[in-house]
């Protein structure tokens, strides 16, 4: 074009559409699910534990002495943080459609699976979930002490869309 300046800069506005995220509201889990979720997982570790000791035919038998207690609770815990970890549910939580994710609504991580899960121990506290199920009952968020220190929140899995948008840029 001979008659523009070469020295001047043509300014050019670009517009790109993105998709935002909604702000988040994550709803806690109903306690019912969350109750059942907590049997599944119990009996399950237990029948895991006691299939271990009973295959290693252990003459004086199994009871709850010292080291027997310390390899249930070694269980339990290995077994909730890999599974919080790796599938953001134990067993019991995916059978009942429950999620363990960050307060950010990521789901969780390593080092939220290890707080969540080494506070356990207090909130087994004095006996079977005393002090948990309490927290639990007055918390708005229905928060565990694990869960208050790692930031998460045991939800409800979200449904799958029947009709999800199509993936852009798929057919150019």
């Amino acid at each position: 074009m001979p008659d523009q300046d070469p020295t001047k800069k043509i300014q050019r506005e670009i517009t790109i559409e993105t998709l935002s995220t909604p702000p988040l509201d994550i709803q806690p889990a109903p306690l019912d699910r969350r109750l059942v979720s907590c049997i599944i997982d119990s009996a399950l570790v237990i029948s895991i534990w006691l299939g271990i000791f009973s295959s290693m035919r252990i003459p004086s038998g199994l009871s709850l002495d010292l080291p027997h207690s310390v390899s249930l609770l070694a269980l339990a815990f290995v077994y909730y943080f890999v599974t919080e970890w790796l599938l953001a549910a134990s067993v019991g939580k995916y059978v009942m459609k429950l999620r363990v994710l960050g307060t950010d609504g990521d789901p969780c991580s390593l080092k939220a699976s290890l707080i969540r899960n080494a506070m356990r121990l207090i909130d087994w506290l004095p006996f079977f979930y005393l002090v948990g199920g309490g927290l639990i009952l007055t918390s708005a968020k229905r928060r565990r002490v694990g869960d208050r220190l790692a930031n998460t929140i045991v939800t409800l899995a979200p449904l799958r869309d029947k009709n999800p948008p199509p993936a852009p840029f798929l057919y150019h």
